[in-house]
């Protein structure tokens, strides 16, 4: 490459900040748009459930919720479309997701890179024409494009742009995901669904992860995915297998999940469309997590938080890292996690204000564990400045480290920042910066500095 193009890519991605800055301060002085009383908006909703118009990453539990269409997305009602739709139970969700982030120093070079993602759901609920109560059908599909600034430039191991999900055979596949029948029994205390399901979606995540672009962040701790393939996010993957979420009591809630292990089918492979039970894998993919949702009951005034604990268990094989070219039977981690409004802004119902957050992870068997511990946190504050309370700034970060058998390798830390401009109801854009400190948990890759930006759009 010549000097002035690789001058061009350097000052590529700080023009691309300015100019997303620019864009975003024309609307702040704008008093975003005020949402509708009517009991699917925001103002109604569960802090977890904020924007359930957006498919990315949803929560499992947030899935089928209620939409305004008329202040979350940009299509609104299609003409009546949606609504006559609704009252056959049906509601449809579509979302783009798109991040540009380069590295303007750092790294193992220089480089500048889009990732984005196109997902669209279907949430039928059956018992709106059926004598079917609590019975539901799920489906999603997402089309990803771009490539990885983290696998292709800088070599790190926590992706900086979470939009990157790329199925395995190709960056511009459109593939099958989530496919799922629920079922809501004894007046919706126990849910238990049975297909095609990503763990991530359910397990080891809370809201305030998808407040932020790295992929180690948001939706999961990143050594969980990375340790095994098949506690997998969607996109790009999903496993076969059934998981029960019951409430015990308002307050707190135990879950548990049992999951195919075909990394294939993690991967998105065939689009999609590997559904084998069997592939070179064996045993199952087991998780539980007890969750605990402070000031989340009815009548509670205080300010929300979530508490969860959990553990996971592989059966199947693993490449031994002690050993190599010999494998391992059998991998498991355990995991903690929060996060916690300690300001609020407004009455009971206001989700302006400061939240903290907070995870570790555990992966005991260092021989098939690459990252045997990580631990982070962060804070997200909502409504920062007077007239814009629908935007976030949030600060965060993680630092997982190497097992002893990963040769020339210790940890691996990420710092980001953010502010996240709610231009409206279905647009955001969030000017994203990182820096990742020893790449890759080497001390050979330069520190790598990222800058960009994320545009999400809900249809």
């Amino acid at each position: 490459m010549t000097r002035s193009g690789s001058l061009a890519r350097r000052w590529s991605v700080p023009a691309l900040l300015a100019i997303s800055l620019a864009l975003a301060l024309r609307v702040a002085a704008q008093e975003p748009p005020t949402l509708s009383s009517d009991a699917g908006t925001t103002a109604d909703r569960p802090a977890r459930c904020s924007n359930p118009a957006n498919p990315h990453r949803l929560y499992f539990g947030c899935v089928g919720q209620q939409i305004d269409f008329s202040a979350e997305t940009l299509t609104k009602d299609l003409a009546g479309f949606r609504s006559q739709l609704g009252t056959l139970g049906i509601i449809p969700a579509a979302s783009y997701t798109a991040q540009f982030l380069g590295n303007p120093s750092g790294g193992r070079a220089s480089g500048f890179t889009y990732a984005g993602t196109v997902q669209a759901s279907i949430a039928w609920d059956v018992g709106k024409v059926l004598p079917a109560p609590g019975l539901s059908l799920n489906v999603g599909a997402a089309w990803s494009t771009g490539r990885s600034l983290s696998a292709d430039d800088i070599g790190n191991v926590f992706t900086v742009q979470s939009a990157y999900t790329a199925p395995k055979g190709g960056t511009n596949d459109i593939t099958l995901g989530p496919m799922y029948l629920q079922q809501l029994l004894f007046d919706d205390v126990l849910t238990v669904a049975v297909g095609r399901l990503a763990p991530a979606s359910t397990f080891a995540t809370l809201p305030v992860f998808n407040n932020y672009v790295n992929a180690g962040i948001n939706a999961a701790p990143g050594s969980l995915g990375l340790n095994d393939a098949s506690f997998t996010s969607y996109p790009p993957g999903v496993e076969w297998g059934a998981q029960a979420i019951y409430k015990l009591t308002a307050r707190l809630q135990v879950a548990a999940g049992i999951f195919n292990t075909s990394p294939e089918a993690a991967a998105g492979a065939d689009r999609g469309l590997d559904f084998r039970l069997q592939n070179g894998n064996h045993g199952a993919l087991s998780i539980a997590q007890v969750t605990y949702l402070f000031n989340h009951a009815t009548g509670d005034a205080g300010p929300p938080g979530l508490y969860a604990i959990g553990g996971s268990y592989d059966g199947n094989d693993f490449a031994s890292l002690a050993r190599p070219g010999t494998t391992d039977n059998g991998s498991y981690s355990v995991y903690a996690m929060f996060q916690q409004m300690v300001y609020r802004e407004g009455g009971p119902r206001s989700q302006k204000g400061l939240t903290l957050w907070g995870e570790l992870t555990l992966a005991p068997r260092s021989r098939v564990s690459p990252l045997a511990f990580l631990v982070g946190g962060g804070l997200s504050y909502r409504g920062l400045i007077r007239g814009r309370g629908d935007d976030i700034v949030s600060l965060g970060a993680i630092s997982g480290s190497f097992s002893r058998h990963v040769p020339g390798a210790t940890a691996e830390t990420v710092i980001e920042a953010n502010y996240q401009f709610g231009v409206t109801g279905w647009l955001s854009i969030t000017p994203d910066l990182q820096y990742v400190i020893r790449p890759g948990g080497s001390g050979a890759i330069g520190n790598a500095f990222v800058l960009g930006t994320q545009v999400a759009v809900t249809f």
